[in-house]
């Protein structure tokens, strides 16, 4: 079966796959963790979650392959100068209850993704990646149970806001990194 692999893959074809491994993840929740994991290089995170977790996750080549495609995808849209890093969820036709229980769980999973990579003190962060990150905090958490007020323009900007503020942290993750490194390398010579 071929892809298009300049979309991420559809949410509903992840949320099969996933179920079929017996995971407990979301389709947004999984994005959102490879995301999070991404921002700070984790790739070992990421094949820990996905790869070594289960024998069903290592026989499933479909599984596998989006998975796959999900990391490319995410790694490439962070890299984009163009800044279209793209959030997996449900399609806009999708009730608003459960695109925005699926915006709280990508956050959910990337906030897990930052924690499991080792950022633990969001206040150590710059002071924009800091208000981002809790923000993020803040979205995971949101009440997503029963009828709220909101309408489909407050979840398309909330969404934006999240699509944003992840790249910044990207960035700032990145060059903390990229400091740490050069430190490092400074330091053997």
């Amino acid at each position: 079966m071929e892809r298009n692999i300049s979309t991420l893959p559809q949410y509903d074809l992840l949320t099969a796959a996933l179920r079929r491994v017996n995971s407990q993840l979301s389709a947004a929740e999984c994005h959102g963790l490879i995301a999070g994991a991404l921002n700070t290089q984790n790739t070992a995170l990421i094949s820990r979650f996905f790869t070594e977790e289960d024998e069903r996750v290592k026989e499933d080549a479909e599984f596998a392959e989006l998975i796959s495609q999900l990391v490319h995808l995410t790694a490439e849209g962070y890299r984009d100068e163009d800044f279209n890093f793209q959030l997996l969820l449900p399609d806009d036709d999708a009730p608003l209850l459960d695109r925005s229980r699926a915006l709280a769980e990508w956050c959910g999973g990337y906030v897990m993704g930052l924690l499991e990579s080792g950022i633990k003190e969001f206040d150590k962060l710059p002071v924009d990646a800091a208000e981002v990150a809790k923000d993020l905090v803040e979205i995971s958490q949101l009440d997503t149970s029963g009828d709220n007020s909101g309408s489909d323009s407050d979840l398309m900007h909330l969404e934006e806001y999240v699509r944003v503020g992840v790249q910044i942290l990207y960035a700032v993750l990145t060059n903390i990194s990229d400091e740490v490194n050069r430190t490092y390398e400074q330091g053997e010579q």
